[in-house]
């Protein structure tokens, strides 16, 4: 159902959900975890190309564009930054995909689901915290700006870039 609605493909997946029901519901363990790991594929997956495909050199780093849309044009220290920071969650994306599998024939039994029941998250949490922490030590001169700034420039993608408040710095 989650592939019907990002896709919009309704019909198909209402075929695929008519014949996957009786598996289902013979299996329905085995439906979850397989379930699970498709999910977490996808939208995996999904990341990774996201932030991949934005490293062609036809194109601009995502975290570059994240940014400029909050300050404007980025300053060229800021622009290797942004772009080395993309390389780094393009990398975090693949490892993330290969680890449930390398757990699963290398690892003791049962802790390849550790990734999918949160383990990525909690890792791409604390990598974002570990984040914001550097950024500040590495890109001196510079007015940061909070989460919620940043937030509120995606909500409104047509507007001229934010300036941050004293409430948000």
């Amino acid at each position: 159902m989650a592939f019907a609605l990002l896709s919009l493909h309704l019909k198909t997946s209402a075929v695929m959900a008519i014949c996957l029901v009786p598996l289902a519901v013979h299996w329905p363990h085995q439906a979850t975890v397989a379930d699970g790991c498709v999910l977490y594929a996808a939208s995996l997956g999904m990341m990774l190309f996201v932030f991949g495909r934005s490293l062609l050199p036809s194109r601009q780093p995502l975290v570059a564009v994240m940014a400029s849309r909050v300050h404007g044009p980025l300053r060229a220290d800021i622009a290797r930054y942004t772009h080395v920071l993309t390389v780094f969650w393009t990398m975090f994306f693949a490892a993330a995909l290969t680890t449930p599998p390398l757990l699963f024939w290398f690892g003791p039994a049962g802790i390849w689901q550790w990734p999918l029941s949160g383990g990525t998250f909690a890792m791409a949490l604390l990598f974002m915290v570990m984040e914001a922490g550097v950024r500040r030590l590495v890109i001196r001169d510079f007015q940061h700006v909070s989460l919620r700034t940043t937030i509120a420039a995606f909500r409104n993608t047509h507007a001229s870039p934010m300036q941050t408040t004293t409430s948000d710095a």
